[in-house]
């Protein structure tokens, strides 16, 4: 049985393996999605293979597009980040390794999606609460963390 995990409005996870070694997933990216703010990973690599669509990428230096049948790495410690800016949903194959708490992380995402709390003070909270799996290169959003996560986690 696969667990569905709904990270936004238009991006969700259908969960294909999860072991502490791996963590893979089928991503669907709606159409015209907004760009997230850019993060790193500190301890586990991703890679991706666009099975449908087109996801665009955004990395410290540069912009790249990837359409159906290609894939990219992004390795631990990477600025990036990514969204559909086209009219039709993309999907991907998502591959975290080590899985470590990647998991643990899209599940309390998904958590607050559901509850409806999806603003920036429940979010920080969850970011302060997984800043090993996922943290946020700007350093504004930082401070945002820092100062308001610990609120959120208590909610």
């Amino acid at each position: 049985m696969s667990t569905t995990l709904t990270l936004n409005g238009s991006e969700s996870l259908v969960v294909r393996e999860s072991t502490p070694d791996r963590f893979e997933v089928e991503a669907t990216y709606g159409p015209s999605g907004s760009r997230p703010p850019k993060h790193v990973h500190p301890h586990h690599d991703e890679e991706f293979t666009v099975l449908a669509g087109t996801i665009r990428v955004g990395f410290a230096d540069h912009e790249q597009s990837f359409t159906a049948g290609e894939s990219f790495v992004v390795p631990r410690g990477t600025p990036h980040h990514m969204w559909n800016a086209g009219d039709e949903p993309a999907v991907l194959r998502w591959l975290s390794t080590p899985a470590g708490r990647v998991e643990e992380f899209f599940t309390a995402m998904d958590r607050l999606q559901r509850a409806g709390r999806t603003g920036l003070v429940p979010l920080a909270g969850v970011l302060h609460r997984y800043r090993d799996v996922m943290r946020p290169t700007s350093v504004l959003i930082r401070a945002a963390v820092r100062l308001l996560g610990p609120l959120g986690a208590r909610r």
